[in-house]
């Protein structure tokens, strides 16, 4: 046994008539086959996608940036409309009022037939 190296694979004798003979040209079913996902077109322009929003939103932060520093009339303006559109709710009124009129409608009662109101007074 010091004879065998550690990347050395020994075989008993007769190992080959213990084996099972298996056929050469086994086919191959379509459970074991590897399943390639096609990618959608999609996961391809993500990448793409998101370079071109970090590109447009650097730009607008530079632009922002030189009006500041030029202390420009654009950049006053602009930070004014922000502000009023961060006044605005995201959620509409409307929508608010129509879920209150629904939760305030009037509940529905149910008239307690004879038997069950002399169980009642028992």
């Amino acid at each position: 046994m010091s004879d065998i190296k550690r990347n050395e694979i020994v075989y008993e004798e007769g190992w080959r008539e213990a084996s099972p003979i298996m056929k050469e040209e086994t086919p191959l079913d379509e459970a074991s086959a590897p399943v390639e996902r096609p990618q959608d077109q999609s996961d391809k322009s993500r990448p793409l996608l998101i370079t071109i929003q970090l590109v447009l939103s650097l730009l607008a932060a530079l632009v922002l940036f030189l009006l500041k520093a030029m202390d420009s009339e654009g950049y006053y303006n602009f930070m004014d409309y922000y502000r009023e559109e961060l006044q605005k709710p995201v959620v509409s009124q409307e929508i608010f009022h129509a879920a209150d009129a629904l939760l305030e409608q009037n509940p529905v009662t149910v008239q307690a037939t004879p038997d069950e109101t002399a169980h009642s007074e028992d």
